[in-house]
């Protein structure tokens, strides 16, 4: 598990220390919402290969495809990337490099 250290100005001292991800019992921080279409399985694609090369566990990532579950979470436009509960983008294919900025950024607050 990659351990992201969150250093002061200097980078001298080390503020704080976290996992970037959960244990797997926490559930999945990054959520694909993708229906099927083409665009949805190019994002999906995307997102795998941006959590793979950020060498993070697989069971950080959720891929849901169903019309209803996507429904129930309010979501109206697919792709749609979750990262840790908020909306990171919707509507669009990310490239990979975009997924992997996102998810380090989100996670180095």
């Amino acid at each position: 598990m990659k351990i992201i250290r969150i250093t002061d100005r200097n980078r001298k001292r080390i503020i704080k220390k976290r996992p970037l991800v959960p244990s797997a019992k926490e559930g999945a921080r990054i959520k694909v919402l993708a229906t099927g279409c083409e665009h949805c399985r190019a994002m999906r694609n995307n997102t795998i290969e941006a959590v793979r090369a950020l060498g993070l566990p697989e069971d950080a990532l959720e891929c849901i495809s169903d019309i209803e579950s996507i429904a129930r979470l309010g979501i109206m436009a697919t792709p749609t990337l979750i990262i840790d509960g908020e909306i990171v983008s919707s509507g669009k294919v990310l490239p990979v490099d975009t997924i992997k900025r996102y998810i380090t950024e989100y996670f180095e607050k």
